[in-house]
């Protein structure tokens, strides 16, 4: 991009981001919200400015993040994403994750390879970074052979408020974490970590996949709190944080 255009830099936003359905690949709308982001500071600004008809759009600053970090994928990848040979945002941003640029290049190829889901690389990336010290060859491995198991789990979306959402993100900045993995990591210690078989964010959402016994267990948690279960992270991460801060 060499003449910058901000108009059609936030129509781009506007049609891509949240979108299943896009007009430009992933790396071009990445470029276009650092560039947005450069002018504007901050994630949280650029998220505020992103309007219809004068009315603030539901694209939040992590939506806006997570697009971010892959211009800082190796060449390599960054040309599959030119390509559109990765397709999904969150496929990118859990590569960007791994700590070693030649994981993030293996995986990425194993991903378009074997076409891969989300939650397949989610898992695989986060297998690699609990347990450093094997390889990654060795963590594709291990998750796919777990997957011929058969494991009952339960995926739940559990909704975050701004509010929570905004001190979560802070509290991850300055652990040099990003928000989901410190939400997993606090709700692990409250709960049993073993029932968290993964968990991701994606707006105020925090999707968690949940072994059979964990899900139980929460679902009386939350019966026994007089809450839903979708509320049930939002009440333990709000008194944590609050513990935290």
């Amino acid at each position: 991009m060499n003449e910058f255009d901000e108009n059609k830099a936030f129509a781009i936003l506007l049609t891509n981001l949240g979108k299943k359905k896009r007009t430009e690949n992933l790396l071009t709308i990445a470029e276009y919200c650092i560039r947005l982001k450069e002018r504007y500071n901050s994630w949280n600004e650029l998220a505020k400015r992103i309007q219809i008809n004068d009315e603030r759009a539901h694209i939040s600053a992590e939506m806006l993040r997570e697009f971010g970090t892959l211009l800082d994928l190796p060449n390599e990848i960054r040309q599959m994403l030119k390509d559109d040979l990765i397709t999904s945002v969150d496929i990118a941003y859990r590569i960007s994750r791994l700590g070693h640029d030649v994981d993030k290049i293996n995986l990425a190829k194993f991903t378009v390879e074997k076409n891969l889901s989300a939650s397949d690389v989610r898992a695989i990336v986060e297998y690699k970074l609990q347990n450093p010290e094997i390889t990654i060859e060795q963590a594709i491995q291990r998750v796919l052979e777990s997957k011929s198991r058969v494991v009952t789990h339960h995926i739940v979306i559990m909704e975050l408020s701004n509010l929570t959402l905004e001190t979560l993100i802070k509290q991850a900045e300055k652990l040099g974490q990003t928000p989901d993995s410190l939400a997993t990591t606090m709700l692990g210690k409250k709960w049993n970590k073993e029932w968290i078989m993964s968990a991701g964010m994606r707006g105020n959402d925090l999707i968690i996949k949940l072994s059979e016994e964990g899900f139980k267990s929460l679902l009386k948690s939350a019966k026994e709190a007089n809450v839903q279960l979708k509320d049930l992270a939002e009440r333990e991460l709000r008194n944590l944080l609050l513990n935290t801060c």
